[in-house]
């Protein structure tokens, strides 16, 4: 009988152990539920869009960021956590992210409004979703063109004030459309700020959010903050207050990658060479150097300097993506990064040819496809998923494509400077699955043929003729009614 007992008390204390240990595995992740979770694209009362956007941010366990996109109308995400809260981003009309420091053991159901705001809902706790839904109530009534007034004053709404009296007198209505007054929107943003630092302290008083959730949200704020300075700040030192900011110990947190982008930003903002370029994309080889050179922790080194060598490889020859690439991996010891722009630029690829690939995965050069189709016009169209006017010019590419259906015209589309995985996205969206002759430039970087046209900027159309010569360098985009009558021109011939 003894025996017996024994042996029953063993099974009994195995299984507390085990439940013990299932308990406390249920509590060191979250899981994340998507509920019809698909955000449709978005554009303002006046049509400004921005590019796609992950829809979903989160770092795994080495603390590497991940981009998630639902696929079903039901899916699923289980995330791992080192600590009591695991931040989670999610995109909102792809202009703006929402970070939510999620509880640890939690199971949340993340479904969208009828403006498709995200809304979060805990499945054990639901007097947290009180604490989720914070950015919810607090952006009532202090919103622009659907957006929070920090996004706006970060963005060109702040040009659109600026120059509104000649907006007005040229009745660009699509602009005016999309016109708030800048005090407006500052005063959008303050009364934001108090609502919020009112909620937060009242979260802490009432002791349901820990210290430091509470230090968390305080920091979301200051990224909030940083944002809407960025258009109207003049104070080309402004990025050193930010380094007291840049510290590994946020590395596992989504809205620290944002962080370092504002740095970047205001960086940027004090190299003069950098402030007089266009779009600041010149001088990311100056911008890599002057960071290489400041005492950061390890990994926020890496992200910042993975951030200009990705710029780098959009902006600038081979030579210097390969000089840039040597440097990042002797000071980082990152061989993915290093050996995926070597593969995604095919820096080692033949520079004489244009090297294309389909979405199959069918390779051919544009030689070969001048060949194959000789004897019709051919109308090239260089874009990129990330080229926001290229992409507006999908729309009047495929009814100018539709126009010629039937006739010795082929349209074909190259991607320029782009990636595999976001050109195949790209695609999908703009509904160009099926269309034939839609390559990748699988060596942009090193191509002499490119070279020999100067592609430095897109959208750019180019036409040859019938024999297969270049006839038209700077052709006409399909917007223009200017690119029928020159198809027509080479048609007739």
């Amino acid at each position: 009988m003894i025996r017996y007992t024994i042996f029953f008390l063993a099974i009994f204390l195995y299984s507390c152990q085990q439940s013990q240990s299932i308990n406390k595995k249920c509590e060191e992740q979250i899981v994340v539920c998507f509920d019809h979770y698909q955000p449709k694209p978005y554009k303002t009362p006046g049509g400004s869009k921005h590019i796609p956007m992950p829809k979903v941010l989160y770092t795994d366990n080495t603390e590497v960021l991940r981009e998630y996109m639902p696929e079903a109308d039901f899916d699923t995400i289980t995330l791992q956590l080192p600590e009591h809260f695991k931040e989670l981003a999610l995109n909102y009309r792809d202009f703006e992210f929402i970070y939510y420091p999620l509880m640890q053991g939690d199971t949340i159901t993340i479904s969208m409004d009828s403006l498709d705001y995200p809304i979060l809902s805990s499945k054990h706790h639901p007097e947290r979703n009180r604490i989720y839904n914070m950015n919810y109530e607090l952006r009532k009534g202090r919103t622009h063109s659907g957006l929070e007034a920090k996004t706006c004053l970060g963005s060109d709404w702040v040009r659109i004030a600026q120059n509104i009296d000649v907006i007005r007198a040229n009745n660009w209505t699509s602009l005016l459309m999309n016109y708030c007054p800048l005090d407006s929107l500052q005063s959008m943003f303050n009364s934001y700020k108090t609502a919020y630092t009112d909620t937060i302290n009242l979260f802490k008083q009432q002791q349901i959010i820990s210290d430091k959730i509470y230090n968390h949200y305080q920091y979301l704020l200051a990224l909030k903050d940083y944002e809407s300075r960025r258009m109207l700040n003049e104070d080309t030192a402004f990025y050193r207050r930010m380094e007291a900011g840049i510290s590994d110990e946020y590395a596992s947190y989504p809205s620290y990658h944002e962080y370092l982008d504002y740095y970047l930003w205001f960086t940027n903002q004090h190299i003069p060479t950098i402030r007089k370029s266009q779009g600041g994309s010149k001088d990311w080889c100056q911008t890599f150097d002057e960071l290489s050179a400041k005492p950061f922790q390890p990994k926020s080194m890496q992200i910042l300097l993975e951030r200009c060598i990705k710029e780098i490889s959009e902006n600038f020859s081979a030579q210097d993506v390969n000089h840039y690439l040597d440097k990042y991996l002797q000071i980082t010891q990152d061989t993915t990064l290093y050996n995926n722009i070597k593969g995604q630029y095919n820096l080692s690829a033949d520079a004489n040819q244009l090297l294309l690939e389909d979405i199959q995965g069918k390779t051919t050069n544009l030689s070969l496809l001048l060949k194959k189709h000789k004897g019709k016009v051919i109308y090239v169209d260089f874009w990129a998923s990330w080229c926001v006017p290229c992409r507006e010019e999908m729309t009047p590419s495929a009814k100018l494509r539709e126009s010629y259906k039937g006739k010795d015209v082929v349209f074909v589309y190259l991607a320029y400077n782009d990636t595999k995985d976001s050109w195949k996205k790209a695609v999908k969206q703009e509904g160009m699955a099926e269309i034939e002759n839609n390559f990748i430039i699988t060596n942009s970087k090193n191509s002499k043929t490119l070279e020999a046209i100067k592609l430095e900027l897109i959208p750019r159309y180019i036409i040859f003729d019938k024999q297969g010569s270049l006839v038209e360098m700077n052709a006409p985009r399909p917007s223009d009614e200017q690119a029928t009558i020159i198809i027509n021109k080479y048609l007739k011939q």
